[in-house]
């Protein structure tokens, strides 16, 4: 009587699955495939500039918001030279940020010092020509002048719009 002992490489009659062989194949393209795509979609602090965008947009909507809630002029003063912006009242008064590191901290954003916004720029600050280019709010949350902001990490570059009359904020890739 012959031996009745399994065959390795077959799969017995009505079996269903995948064999080894064929996960481990699937799995070696797919590993091939995300070491070539994702690179490419996700470069290196393209995540950062995306943050650095996103801070400006929320900094300058808190600006907005608390000369409404103060009643009382409120400016963003860019410094592109020194990658930095701070947050002031009408009088040049730095605002203070209670919510930062749990005790009251003046309200300045240095991308240089920053950890979160590493090699990301202020590349252009333009906002009526003023020096240090300022983007002030009325106590109603209008702008005084309309402008941009623009930053970027190496080749990837974001420019955030404020529109003259509405106050409207945008942002854009470049």
């Amino acid at each position: 009587m012959p031996s009745m002992k399994p065959n390795p490489t077959r799969r017995p009659p009505g079996a269903t699955g995948y064999t080894l062989v064929e996960v481990l194949i699937i799995v070696t393209i797919i590993g091939i495939a995300a070491a070539i795509i994702v690179p490419n979609m996700l470069a290196a602090g393209t995540l950062g500039v995306q943050a650095a965008a996103r801070i400006v947009i929320a900094d300058i909507l808190y600006a907005q918001n608390d000369a409404i809630a103060q009643q009382r002029n409120r400016r963003v003063v860019f410094d592109p030279a020194n990658e930095s912006y701070t947050l002031t009242d009408e009088a040049g008064a730095v605002l203070s940020a209670n919510w930062k590191n749990g005790s009251a901290n003046n309200y300045e954003v240095d991308f240089v010092s920053d950890t979160r916004f590493q090699g990301v720029v202020i590349v252009s600050a333009n906002f009526g020509g003023a020096t240090p280019e300022t983007l002030e709010f009325d106590a109603l949350g209008g702008p005084l002048s309309g402008g941009t902001v623009e930053v970027e990490f190496q080749n990837t570059r974001y420019r955030v719009t404020v529109a003259a009359f509405t106050g409207r904020v945008t942002v854009q890739q470049l």
